[in-house]
């Protein structure tokens, strides 16, 4: 096709481009028909706890420098293959250190993760005493609640 024909279906899908603007603008959907949208994604709360570290990360963190000097050419893709291999090669009793290691993060993970929880909550830390009242405070506390 020549670019004088070109031009000419150009100029009609900028014409028509500008009429779907000018229609979307007042477009109000049907009250029966849904509203596709995609879903977003959750922001984490900056204040939330770090999350536990797997035994294969703990031997990553402690063997990446030694692979990166050995290997300077390697790519990102390339350390992480490598250090798979040496991690599927490693003898059981390098493994079960990073296994430990592992274990005691999930328990301070959970045990932050649990006091996040509270204080996110308005839980307080400390078991507050109840007072108990006679019958008129109940009534003003359940009008109070109602409100």
């Amino acid at each position: 096709m020549s670019d004088k024909e070109k031009k000419r279906f150009h100029e009609m899908a900028d014409k028509d481009k500008k009429r779907y603007d000018t229609e979307m603008q007042s477009y109000v959907p049907p009250k029966g028909e849904k509203i596709s949208r995609k879903k977003r994604k959750q922001m984490k709360d900056p204040n939330a706890p770090k999350r536990s570290l797997s035994a294969f990360f703990w031997f990553c963190n402690d063997e990446r420098g030694q692979v990166k000097a050995n290997n300077p050419d390697y790519g990102v893709g390339d350390i992480a293959k490598e250090l798979g291999r040496k991690w599927a090669d490693a003898e059981p009793h390098v493994k079960q250190k990073y296994e430990q290691m592992a274990e005691k993060d999930k328990a301070r993970y959970e045990r932050e993760m649990t006091e996040y929880k509270k204080k996110s909550c308005g839980i307080p830390l400390e078991p507050v005493p109840i007072k108990e009242s006679d019958g008129e405070d109940a009534e003003e506390d359940d009008d109070e609640e109602d409100d």
